[in-house]
């Protein structure tokens, strides 16, 4: 299992609330994932995003917080989270989110298996990536609303083997959900990406490129779903920027 410590060496990271994450680009994060894929290990890695929602999360639950310092990869998704870089001086160079990803991740070869969403979220995914994208492997698929034993779905994606498990239910649940079953799936990845498959299967748009270009793709999200996204940005925005000004990195957060 790769370290925040052994990450710190590798690669150019930030310290936010006492989770490490990396401050690469969109590429070195395409490169790290296709080197697991190539070099088979006793587990597969744990990899994830981090954006503002996620380190606020994380500010107050320091079990999500020592999870995400044990991933093998945590990659700075989104403006609040480079702000925050940018305040201790480990500016971000390239937003890297999961939606972003998935297309490079078709096109680059590696096979898949979708897990999370709604029922029918993931098939509908598959169906259009498959469409889009002749030559991908969507091995399986199953949706994110099973029962506390899921020994037949582990048993599918085990049978099915794929280079990358796409793990969509959510922060932290899906986080959670690789670190307890880690060891028993047969896969080379394990890739959290929260509602990407919404995105993937066109239940829910995107924002147009020329705002997601000027970091305002949470805007858009807000004017989709505004009862649900309201304490996220509108109170939970200031409250990270608070929290960045408020919160020395030299803190020991372990000890709160």
């Amino acid at each position: 299992m790769t370290t925040s410590s052994t990450r710190t060496a590798e690669h150019r990271q930030a310290r936010v609330f006492g989770v490490t994450f990396s401050t690469g680009s969109m590429q070195e994060a395409l490169d790290a994932i296709a080197g697991y894929v190539a070099r088979p290990a006793p587990l597969p890695a744990f990899c994830c995003f981090v954006n503002a929602h996620c380190l606020n999360l994380a500010f107050r639950d320091r079990a999500y917080a020592r999870l995400l310092n044990k991933a093998d990869q945590v990659w700075a998704d989104g403006v609040g989270v480079a702000i925050a870089a940018w305040s201790r001086r480990t500016p971000v160079a390239e937003n890297v989110n999961g939606t972003d990803m998935l297309p490079l991740l078709c096109q680059a070869g590696h096979s898949l298996y979708l897990l999370g969403g709604k029922p029918g979220v993931a098939e509908a995914a598959k169906e259009k990536l498959e469409a889009e994208y002749p030559e991908l492997r969507i091995l399986g698929t199953w949706h994110g609303y099973f029962q506390d034993d899921c020994t037949e779905l582990i048993n599918d994606i085990n049978a099915k083997a794929p280079d990358i498990l796409l793990v969509a239910m959510g922060v932290p649940k899906q986080e959670f959900w690789i670190a307890e079953h880690r060891e028993q799936l047969n896969c080379r990845v394990c890739l959290a990406v929260g509602g990407l498959l919404d995105f993937a299967s066109g239940r829910i748009p995107r924002a147009p490129q020329w705002l997601r270009r000027l970091r305002g793709e949470w805007l858009f999200r807000l004017w989709q779903e505004p009862r649900r996204m309201f304490k996220r940005y509108i109170i939970g925005n200031p409250l990270f920027l608070w929290r960045i000004w408020r919160y020395p990195e030299n803190r020991n957060w372990e000890q709160d």
